[in-house]
């Protein structure tokens, strides 16, 4: 039995009989991990804002090496990214994040890297409320790209051919389709050369870089098609991103065309 210590990101946490909870966490160095945490709904004094969703943790965890259920013996409150809760939108953009990651990462690999995104992540999007499609779709990007499951944007998904500056989007087929293959995807979409150039240098950002709104708005849209047809369940809080940001747009559309009414006492007689 090997004892650890590790800093950990809390991605998700549910309870275990009436005293304790299980939590799946992201660590620095051992990569994702189950724990079990006795006694913590028992002792809030000790364990105070400890294993919350979303913040990170220093535990000290016992390895057995017969299951993936650790046993987090200690637990101490690191980081506790207290602006997540500033709004709805921070707390989705952050589930969001956890969610992603929770579902493309394996147990039990060491994963520095992404540790060390989605820590970066959390952090802007506590700070940054005002860039949150930005940070997102970096995120997005950024992990796919560390996970090796990046859409394929320099070859054609179907004959391998090099795509320089244009190509076709499908989601369906994980990248670029060249106009010689758009037959196995009748519906996909011409992908600019503005909008592929803009997704290579996401790809290995270390940071969100600004981006016009509309190309912004097709990075994100694009990539969310593709996680829709490449991961092996729905993102719940995908669908609340969307839906959010399709209320929004429809709020904007009714003050634009409120905008425009002309007033009764203004209509020519």
């Amino acid at each position: 039995m090997g004892i650890h210590t590790a800093d950990a990101i809390v991605l998700r946490r549910y309870p275990y009989r009436e005293t304790s909870v299980i939590v799946t966490c992201l660590t620095n160095r051992y990569g994702k991990l189950k724990g079990l945490v006795k006694g913590l709904m028992v002792q809030p004094n000790r364990h105070r804002g400890a294993m919350e969703l979303l913040t990170i943790n220093r535990i000290v965890f016992y390895d057995t090496h017969s299951s993936q259920l650790h046993l987090i013996a200690q637990c101490d409150l690191a980081a506790p990214f207290l602006e997540l809760q500033g709004s709805l939108e921070t707390m989705r953009t952050a589930a969001f994040c956890a969610e992603l990651v929770d579902t493309v990462v394996p147990l039990e690999e060491p994963q520095p890297a992404i540790y060390q995104l989605l820590k970066d992540t959390l952090g802007r999007v506590a700070l940054e409320a005002g860039m949150l499609t930005a940070v997102r779709v970096h995120f997005v990007a950024r992990l796919l790209r560390l996970a090796g499951f990046q859409p394929q944007v320099d070859q054609c998904t179907g004959c391998s051919c090099t795509i320089q500056s244009e190509g076709y989007w499908s989601a369906r087929h994980g990248g670029l389709l060249c106009s010689q293959c758009l037959h196995e995807d009748p519906k996909a979409e011409a992908a600019t050369p503005d909008l592929l150039t803009a997704l290579e240098e996401l790809l290995e950002a270390a940071a969100p870089s600004a981006l016009e709104p509309g190309l912004l708005s097709a990075l994100s849209h694009r990539l969310d098609e593709f996680l829709q047809w490449r991961l092996d369940r729905p993102l719940k809080t995908m669908n609340l991103i969307r839906s959010a940001e399709f209320g929004t747009r429809n709020a904007e559309s009714k003050a634009d065309h409120s905008e425009l009414r002309i007033p009764n006492s203004e209509l020519p007689v």
